[in-house]
């Protein structure tokens, strides 16, 4: 096949072609806490190199998963003024105030009211390549206030997912109903306060939960009715504060009662009061301590490291991963092949250092926010480009650099130059600096997985976000220790209060349809403010970590996301399988 970029690709070979497995200095070294300051290049690193086209990579794999993540959204969401003309309204946004962005809301910006092609710029390849993109395309190109299915339906305070009708507060609802406080839910229901959950319905509280109903405090659980506070459970129905339960019925706390039995000590439990929901909820994290624990979890899956691994072959260092196959370095991912170093992304192929860059995509790098794309390299917030580089907001284009379009010959003359001149650079193979994301770092994926304070994140170049003042409209402010502790006891006028989080002193409301089912379920009103809640849940996954540790079965050497010195009992599969299945 003959090369369209043959400059670059000469100049890339040179520099591949004597490289052989070896051990690096992390160019963030002393500035990251989580950084492993050495990293090592293997063989498999190498073929990846070669099949991706991109030079061997200058920050080690906790670094880069770190720099990728501040390019992933949550769910914080602000009021900013709408920048498109004849504009003036407020607008809610996921950007955070303190990014000086150009800022149109979501319904204009996917109007034709305006064309991202006329900031197109020529870009002079002596210039440096991240400063001029940012100067020229970057800070001035408009940024949606929100990134939403167009097709989602009363659903206003979310984002991304698909098929999604009244979402409230969530991130990730794909065909879904009756949402709220949750991200990466599918085809569910009925639902608030969950992650990653797949056809459930009427579930509470509840983190990677698969064909579970009317089930709540349900953890790592598939297939299961009518319970609540399970953890690792499969096919069971009425049990209560049960972990590594397998086809069981009418469990309390693991002891098998008959259902006569088990009727009457659960009429004896109420999780209504929260005193004694939090006395239930201690002595059921004590049980999962003293138990048996899944060191990793990787199912039906072949030569693969990490966890959360589905279906998967021949992914290392990859984490909540479904039906992939050849991956390295990579999170949050369904249905991908053949990538590195990327995070959150579904049927692609071919792609290295993206985020939230899917559907259909291939062959992209170096990318964010972009969908069905392929060929294509520097993107942001594009849709449906083919051979485009360097550009922002652009849809249903060819042959595009810095938002400028061209004739493919002449694209791809000045792309082969662009390239070469970056990589003789040491510019070319690496991702946007921190700068470059639509969020400040205390509001990104990275700050849950790998938190800062604010002095460390401003060493990064990256930006700190204040907690701006809610104005809580003349609401009365209510302390948590003052809200009845008991949910009978909750009347209506709740929902006219601003309610004040015992860990954060954030407000927070509780909406009509949240009190209705918190009565349903018999659960007190929570303490805490939402976006805290999602990051309490994120510590239930380790925060997608993993480290060395023995089986506490038979002492052999393996990765756990789990710590003994933390009190648990981690347990390699092999041993897992034989105590529990």
């Amino acid at each position: 096949m003959i090369s369209k970029t043959p400059q670059f690709d000469r100049a890339l070979d040179e520099i591949l072609k004597d490289i052989k497995p070896h051990t690096r200095k992390c160019a963030w070294s002393g500035k990251s806490p989580y950084c492993l300051k050495e990293f090592e290049i293997i063989e498999r690193d190498i073929e990846f190199y070669n099949l991706l086209r991109v030079p061997p990579p200058t920050l080690c794999p906790n670094c880069r998963r770190q720099r990728r993540l501040t390019f992933g959204h949550t769910i914080k969401l602000y009021k900013r003024s709408c920048d498109a003309p004849r504009h003036d309204e407020q607008v809610v946004s996921f950007v955070s105030p303190v990014k000086d962005f150009t800022v149109y809301d979501f319904k204009f910006y996917r109007s034709a009211g305006w064309d991202p092609l006329k900031y197109g710029q020529e870009y002079e390849v002596s210039e440096p390549f991240f400063d001029t993109y940012y100067e020229k395309l970057r800070s001035v190109v408009p940024q949606p206030t929100i990134i939403r299915d167009p097709y989602c339906i009363n659903s206003d305070y979310t984002l991304g997912g698909r098929d999604l009708k009244n979402g409230y507060y969530v991130s990730g609802g794909w065909r879904s109903e009756n949402i709220s406080y949750s991200m990466s839910v599918f085809n569910s229901r009925d639902s608030i306060d969950c992650y990653s959950i797949w056809k459930c319905e009427q579930c509470y509280e509840s983190v990677l939960t698969k064909k579970c109903y009317r089930c709540d405090y349900a953890y790592f659980s598939n297939d299961c009715l009518d319970c609540a506070f399970i953890y690792d459970c499969r096919n069971c129905s009425d049990c209560f504060g049960c972990v590594n339960l397998r086809n069981k019925k009418y469990c309390i706390f693991n002891k098998q009662l008959s259902e006569e039995e088990y009727r009457k000590e659960r009429k004896k439990i109420y999780l209504g009061d929260r005193e004694l929901l939090e006395g239930y909820k201690a002595k059921f994290w004590n049980l999962v301590k003293e138990s048996p624990v899944r060191a990793t979890r990787i199912d039906k899956s072949h030569n693969s490291f990490g966890n959360q691994i589905a279906s998967c072959k021949n992914c290392d260092n990859v984490f909540h991963a479904e039906k992939s196959e050849n991956l390295r370095f990579a999170e949050i991912t369904v249905r991908n092949k053949d990538s590195m170093d990327y995070s959150i992304s579904g049927g692609s192929e071919l792609l290295y250092e993206t985020v939230g860059v899917g559907s259909e995509g291939s062959r992209v790098k170096f990318s964010f926010a972009s969908k069905f794309i392929i060929e294509s390299e520097y993107l942001i917030n594009c849709l449906h480009c083919i051979n485009c580089f360097a550009c922002v907001g652009v849809e249903n284009k060819q042959y595009c650099i810095f938002n400028k379009q061209y004739e493919e010959d002449e694209y791809w003359a000045i792309v082969d130059d662009i390239k070469t001149k970056l990589l003789e650079r040491g510019e070319y193979g690496e991702f946007f600096p921190l700068k470059f994301s639509t969020f400040a770092y205390n509001d990104s994926m990275a700050q849950i997985i790998f938190p800062l304070n604010k002095e460390q994140i401003e060493k990064f170049g990256a930006l700190w976000q204040e907690e701006v003042n809610i104005d809580v409209k003349g609401m009365e402010t209510v302390s948590v220790r003052d809200i009845p502790k008991d949910i009978k006891d909750v009347t209506d006028d709740i929902v006219n209060k601003a309610l004040i989080c015992e860990k954060t002193g954030y407000p927070f409301r509780i909406i009509s349809s949240e009190l209705k089912f918190y009565r349903r379920k018999k659960l007190p009103i929570p303490t805490r403010y939402p976006y805290q809640r999602i990051v309490d849940r994120f510590a239930i996954l380790n925060n997608y970590r993993i480290f060395p540790e023995k089986c506490h079965n038979c002492n052999k050497e393996i990765y756990s996301s789990y710590k003994s010195t933390d009190g648990y009992k981690p347990y390699c599969e092999e041993c897992y399988q034989a105590e529990v299945v």
